[in-house]
């Protein structure tokens, strides 16, 4: 499943606006793409799978930050917390947008955020194994194929189902 993880974000790299329009319905101006530098250095070094700057359709940029998860982690809210922080620092002044991808084969049990006292913390969580690889598929484009790699395929077969 590791492989599968390094692959995604690779492949979703070159793939964010594409990522963005069939799998996250984020209405986006489809032409514009920037990639962003995600390394951040403290006294650990930390990197965010993908972060990207997109527009959207009335031409407003915005920050899309996805984390690609292949397993459930409980500090999931408070590392993708300590992204949206580093994002923020990174590129002040743009709003950010956040999700996390889970492909792990076991059930999703992660939370998409966390209260404390005196604030709110949320972000997007898609749920790879319930997300059926024939929506990709339908959208009939070679990006939407790629993408569908990363659907549960069930029993299928994905060389034949793709």
């Amino acid at each position: 499943m590791a492989d599968k993880d390094i692959v995604s974000k690779k492949i979703i790299g070159k793939l964010a606006a594409h990522l963005a329009i069939h799998l996250l319905d984020l209405p986006i101006d489809p032409d514009f793409q920037e990639a962003m530098g995600t390394e951040h250095q403290r006294v650990e070094d930390r990197r965010a799978d993908l972060v990207v700057k997109l527009r959207d359709p009335d031409g407003a940029p915005f920050l899309l930050h996805i984390e690609i998860q292949n397993n459930n982690d409980d500090r999931m809210p408070a590392r993708m917390m300590r992204y949206l922080t580093d994002v923020l620092l990174a590129y002040p002044g743009l709003p950010v947008r956040q999700y996390l991808i889970y492909i792990g084969a076991e059930k999703l049990n992660m939370s998409a955020g966390f209260e404390g006292p005196g604030f709110h913390y949320r972000y997007d969580l898609v749920d790879m194994r319930t997300l059926g690889c024939e929506y990709l598929i339908k959208k009939d484009t070679p990006e939407a194929l790629v993408l569908s790699i990363l659907c549960d395929f069930g029993d299928r077969d994905p060389q034949e189902v793709v």
